[in-house]
């Protein structure tokens, strides 16, 4: 069975698994748009017809199987809109971002490659991911169920690839036209050796490998653009990488201008900095500007935080400035739970971190605890609720029968962009100068520097009630 087939046939088992319920798409058509809502504590369906202007009978008949006498706080729920309504909702969307973010509309730089002419429309696109799928019994259902239903190389790699097509499709939409190639690297560097073998000078772009010994494996001799779409560390770089993950050590710096300027506003704060091994670097800098401060060490034997320890170190009227340094996502929620409950009206907490990590946004992490702490923390991507989102997010579970996570969506942002760039400049080296693009849930700022390419921007979030907010534009220097 060739590659794509069999990436078909799993992609297709990954669907049949993942996506249980019918959707109503008769019903739903009648509708210009339809926007996801995440139920808050209290909402009922007749709350929720009040706010959007709806009957209870279009909410139910919209999201089948959905019970009506309980709704389950923060299960998401689909809302179908009247295209009056949603103009008049993404207006005041937008007004409201503006005021609560002190954003001035002319400073907002809405770059869209999809408006320029294109000088090439012709790709040839190389693919490499460790899909495994010589590891995959397809003969049994069960055993697929399972493999597809964790999280693993394979559906990363099936994730990714889903979001690459995706793009793929979108570009053919604007008259781009992508020829895709797909390897199998198995994780295994002999099959890498294999693949170097293939004429790769054909290909205007190859994303992937994944790994860092797969990537600097396979590029060692090639001379193509290659991409390293999800990691930056172990990268051999050359003059033909380009690496999408922006420095942990730029976005740390700008979460600590951060700090220093919320220092000059507030000196009289209380302290503490949990960290663990991994981050001894940020937290010798934190000592150094709260000399002061109370320091709880993590280490690996050792990952839960003692209440008693944390509750004693609290002041009481007066900010509580916790750090938590660490990217372990089983510390991250037993944390914040705690900070939780020791946060109140006589013992304010706020929450930062240097760290850069995407396991904040995981779903055992409560947004509303994040929200309470009022915690801020550099990330590469940021949350979308935007209506184009809604919009993509609908069409992905159409055509895929599964949710799109943040790594279909990376897929689909960085592939889409990097192709204009090539369709619209013709070179990628000539898009530096046109600057920052923003997708769903990614922007890209190339520079060319310490002879390789390099995305530096990122994101700076503050999780405030149940929203998720970017705060700052990062600096534009590395």
């Amino acid at each position: 069975m060739g590659i794509m087939k069999k990436i078909f046939f799993i992609t297709l088992l990954f669907s049949i698994s993942l996506n249980s319920q019918e959707k109503t798409y008769d019903f739903l058509s009648n509708y210009d748009s339809i926007i996801n809502h995440t139920v808050k504590k209290k909402e009922t369906i007749f709350s929720l017809s009040k706010k959007y202007g709806l009957s209870t009978d279009e909410i139910i008949k919209a999201n089948p199987g959905i019970q009506i006498d309980k709704l389950k706080r923060r299960s998401i729920i689909a809302i179908p809109l009247k295209k009056k309504n949603v103009a008049k909702d993404k207006i005041n969307i937008i007004v409201d971002s503006i005021k609560k973010d002190s954003v001035l509309l002319s400073d907002l730089k809405l770059n869209d490659l999809t408006k320029e002419k294109f000088k090439k429309i012709d790709f040839e696109l190389a693919f490499l991911a460790p899909f495994k799928l010589n590891t995959v019994v397809l003969d049994s259902v069960e055993d697929t169920k399972k493999t597809l239903g964790e999280v693993n190389l394979t559906t990363i790699s099936i994730n990714f690839y889903n979001g690459v097509t995706y793009a793929i499709q979108e570009l053919k939409d604007l008259g781009i036209n992508v020829s895709l190639s797909v390897y199998d690297t198995e994780n295994d560097l002999n099959k890498i050796d294999q693949l170097k073998s293939l004429d790769l000078n054909k290909f205007d772009l190859i994303i992937g490998p994944f790994i860092s010994r797969n990537f600097n494996k396979f590029n060692s001799d090639n001379s193509s653009l290659i991409v390293s779409p999800l990691v930056e560390e172990g990268i051999a770089t050359k003059d033909n990488v380009i690496i999408t993950t922006t420095n942990n050590s730029l976005k740390s710096s700008r979460v600590f201008d951060i700090i220093d300027s919320e220092i000059n506003l507030m000196e009289d704060q209380c302290a503490i900095i949990i960290s663990d091994s991994e981050n001894i670097s940020s937290k010798s800098k934190l000592i150094s500007r709260f000399p002061n401060a109370e320091v709880v060490d993590i280490d690996n034997e050792n990952l839960f935080v003692d209440p008693e320890i944390t509750d004693s170190l609290m002041g009481f009227n007066k900010q509580n400035w916790v750090f938590l340094e660490t990217s372990k996502t089983n510390v991250i929620s037993s944390v914040t739970s705690l900070l939780n409950s020791q946060n109140n009206n006589d013992r304010k907490i706020r929450l930062f971190s240097t760290v850069s990590s995407e396991n904040y946004e995981n779903s055992n992490i409560s947004l509303e605890k994040l929200g309470n702490l009022n915690f801020i923390y550099p990330s590469n991507s940021k949350p979308s609720m935007s209506f184009e989102y809604n919009n993509f997010y609908e069409n992905y579970i159409e055509i895929y029968g599964n949710e799109p996570d943040r790594i279909s969506i990376k897929a689909r942002d960085l592939t889409y962009d990097l192709i204009l760039r090539i369709a619209v400049f013709k070179k990628f080296e000539n898009s530096l100068q046109y600057g920052k693009t923003t997708y769903f849930q990614n922007k890209f700022d190339y520079t060319f520097k310490d002879s390789f390419y390099r995305n530096q921007s990122f994101f700076i979030l503050r999780h405030r009630d149940l929203e998720i907010l970017e705060i700052q534009e990062p600096n534009n220097e590395q």
